[in-house]
């Protein structure tokens, strides 16, 4: 990101779904320490075992939660006073005092939108909450062609400015939204994961609505083992399993949260280009990175972009991609050649 020179929910988001299995967590084998609870309006979990397991789990539920309350209080859109609701709230353009935390991810997410050509942008809210599936759920109404125009005026990643000096985000216009439920879920959980870290556990995996990091082996003495959903509106089913070590996986798809009108189906998935929630085949779309907030953009990102863009862009940039378009046929996978050292069935 360029700098310059000089509800009573507390919840991130409802539109998180789990589309990540965790095969492992479900075997009968498992028996070290977990921790689990609710958080960002989903679910997290952490488990791990080997000569860690003596860490008491109340430490780490009272450290894990505490971690996750203070990165709800930077980028929640749920909570009134969180430092990105008060960004969101500004009426009027200019600099806005920010954490160091919350500027480290708009750097992400800038990096993400520049790259993928706003096919990820993070000002996307407007457009969210004009089709019903943002913080403002009330008196939804399926929006007109002028709604949709107005609301893409706000939009606009490239103009967030941040600066180290002094900490700092800028604000270009009073009607400018952020959102970062598409990449701060996979922040979190990276949050966790270093938490781990820092009690030198080696083996372990953490898991928040979906998007895993793990790492070592599980205790069955092999890698952890991923489901990854068959995206259908209906029922749940695995359609593909990956093994992760030192990873971490998010996902993205078109399935969990959507709705109806005069027959066609609508995703929660926005293409900030169009204003219009995305119409391809591509039904989700599975993303291997160090970093948890790398893969939990990318996943957006690629979705926005279809199937031909986001397999063609996977390859260009060596990322490790799994998507699942829709056919006649029925469902196919397709994965980059980065991915395939991962696939296990």
């Amino acid at each position: 990101m360029p700098s310059s020179k000089s509800s009573s929910r507390s919840h991130f988001t409802l539109i998180a779904a789990l589309c990540l299995l965790l095969l492992s967590a479900c075997s009968k084998e498992q028996h070290g320490p977990q921790v689990s609870g609710e958080t960002m309006g989903t679910s997290y979990s952490m488990q791990w075992h080997g000569q860690a397991e003596t860490l008491k789990i109340k430490t780490v539920r009272l450290l894990a939660e505490k971690r996750l309350a203070e990165i709800n209080q930077l980028m929640s859109t749920y909570i009134p006073d969180s430092q990105l609701s008060l960004y969101n709230a500004q009426d009027h353009s200019g600099w806005f005092a920010a954490d160091a935390e919350l500027i480290s991810v708009l750097d992400d997410a800038y990096a993400i939108s520049q790259a993928s050509e706003g096919a990820f942008d993070i000002t996307v809210g407007p457009l969210v909450n004009l089709w019903g599936f943002g913080a403002k759920l009330e008196g939804f109404a399926f929006p007109s062609e002028a709604e949709v125009r107005i609301a893409r005026l706000t939009l606009g990643w490239d103009h967030i400015q941040t600066r180290q000096q002094p900490l700092s985000i800028f604000k270009p216009a009073e009607n400018v939204y952020v959102d970062l439920s598409a990449i701060a879920k996979g922040y979190a959980v990276d949050q966790l994961a270093q938490l781990l870290d820092d009690f030198n556990i080696e083996n372990y995996m953490v898991e928040i609505g979906g998007e895993i990091k793990a790492k070592g082996i599980a205790e069955h003495g092999a890698v952890w083992r991923i489901g990854i959903e068959t995206p259908m509106h209906e029922g749940r089913s695995v359609e593909a399993v990956i093994g992760l070590n030192n990873l971490g996986v998010a996902t993205s798809g078109d399935y969990r949260n959507y709705f109806e009108h005069e027959g066609q189906s609508y995703s929660h998935t926005i293409d900030p280009r169009t204003g219009y929630p995305v119409q391809h085949n591509l039904a989700s779309v599975t993303v291997l990175h160090e970093s948890t907030t790398v893969a939990d953009a990318w996943a957006t990102a690629l979705l926005v972009l279809g199937p031909q863009k986001a397999y063609t862009y996977a390859e260009e940039n060596d990322l490790a991609v799994l998507l699942i378009t829709r056919e006649d046929k029925g469902y196919v996978k397709t994965f980059s050649s980065r991915m395939r050292p991962f696939i296990l069935n």
